[in-house]
């Protein structure tokens, strides 16, 4: 019995440590979906929209990667890391939220609960996309 305790609790952690891993990934995933139930809506084939969903997916990752990463205007920078970090933080809330439903917490224990996870997943999502050699500051005014 006390083996089985310790590995569900080895068991949560780690999939909390994969939920803040994969939350960065939310915003792609859900630009791929989207497009992939339009085509579908407007009756593509499957191999359209599969090649299609992954494409989009993969292009937001990587054009909000490198815009995050480069030279470009401070407040541009500053929308899409906090785009990415908001909708990882909206997969967060949802995820804690399920996670607090599962335990049978109170109503505002499960608010708390999905609050904290969704704080989390953004920062999470934050410093992945900001390492901590690659700050984020503004550039010098010229007069």
């Amino acid at each position: 019995m006390t083996l089985m305790l310790i590995l569900g609790g080895v068991a949560i952690v780690y999939a909390l440590l994969l939920l803040l891993r994969c939350a960065k990934y939310a915003l792609p995933l859900f630009t791929g979906l989207a497009l992939a139930f339009y085509l579908r809506d407007h009756g593509f084939g499957w191999m359209t929209i599969l090649a299609a969903g992954l494409l989009a997916g993969f292009s937001v990752h990587a054009f909000g990667r490198y815009v995050a990463g480069s030279s470009a205007p401070f407040a541009v920078r500053i929308c899409v890391i906090l785009l990415f970090a908001g909708t990882a933080a909206a997969a967060g809330y949802q995820a804690g939220g399920a996670l607090a439903e599962l335990a049978g917490f109170d109503p505002w224990v499960d608010r708390g609960m999905s609050i904290l996870v969704a704080l989390l997943t953004g920062l999470a999502s934050w410093r992945d996309l900001v390492p901590p050699g690659n700050r984020i500051v503004r550039s010098e005014l010229h007069a």
